[in-house]
């Protein structure tokens, strides 16, 4: 990969601004900084001259984008967190050299795929250890702690059904204890983050606002409002000026139940390219069958 430490240095820096503004900013990130990312990756990507090259990093970025436009369009991450994937897709098509290990996965994915993974293992981590000494505490205070049965199950049957694999491929191949331990501390958390997610959202990320007070791309919880009036008015969960539009004719001084405090994403992303450049590729370390021989 040519001009390979430009080209994460470019990277590195743009992220960190995003994680900047995804942090004092109310997790509005400029769209300057974002697409000023992707047309860096995109010159970088066709100075290349290589056909294979540009077709392999252009299937990527697309595939990226169409499925982080579903999650983006559903709520689920923000339009920045598209773009600025979709950059690491063209400027850093192969993992970075490594500083301290040169941890190399065998699976051959494109080194965003590692990122994205790493960067979501980090986040089930971060999440879980901000809300559930808040949810004790509202415990220890005698707060109900809203848990929905159906949720607990599901989560109890990805618990028991993860236990299972790693038990079986613990019997194929001994696995590192470090990874094991890794694994298991990544399903606890998220299949308990799962079950509680109810409480999470409605004490510590919803708030009931006005419509001056939304922002663009705020997500509304359209599953506290009357199903009657969200489907009358065909309301979406992701507020663009157009939603924002018709909450405003849903009557003056009307609140709104917004996700107002969703947990940020983009500092879990450079988080796990300062891992890449000093452990190496993440999914040698994420990924079982990858520290095989």
């Amino acid at each position: 990969m040519e001009f390979a430490l430009l080209r994460f240095a470019i990277c590195f820096v743009g992220c960190a601004a995003a994680t900047y503004y995804d942090l004092f900013n109310r997790r509005n990130v400029p769209s300057w900084v974002t697409y000023s990312l992707v047309a860096i990756g995109a010159l970088f990507t066709l100075a290349s001259l290589n056909a294979n090259v540009i077709v392999s990093s252009g299937v990527v970025a697309l595939v990226i984008f169409v499925f982080g436009y579903i999650l983006y369009r559903t709520g689920q991450i923000g339009g920045a967190d598209v773009l600025v994937f979709i950059s690491i897709a063209l400027l850093l098509p192969e993992a970075p050299q490594s500083m301290l290990l040169q941890a190399k996965s065998q699976l051959d994915l494109p080194f965003v795929v590692s990122v994205f993974v790493l960067s979501g293992v980090l986040a089930i981590f971060g999440i879980f250890l901000n809300y559930i000494p808040l949810i004790i505490l509202d415990f220890l205070r005698g707060e109900k702690v809203r848990i929905d049965a159906a949720q607990v199950a599901l989560a109890a049957f990805t618990l028991v059904f993860y236990a299972a694999f790693l038990y079986y491929m613990n019997g194929m191949v001994e696995l590192p204890q470090t990874q094991l331990a890794i694994f298991a501390a990544v399903i606890v958390c998220a299949t308990s983050l799962f079950a509680l997610k109810d409480h999470i959202s409605e004490k510590y990320m919803i708030r009931m606002v006005g419509v001056n007070e939304i922002d663009e791309e705020d997500v509304l919880a359209i599953e506290k409002m009357d199903p009657k009036l969200v489907s009358e008015h065909k309301l979406d969960r992701l507020l663009t000026l157009g939603e924002i539009e018709k909450l405003k004719t849903l009557g003056k001084g009307k609140k709104f139940p917004v996700y107002k405090e969703m947990p940020v994403f983009m500092p879990y992303v450079l988080l796990a390219l300062a891992a890449a450049l000093l452990f190496g590729d993440p999914l040698a370390y994420l990924y079982p069958l990858s520290l095989l021989s």
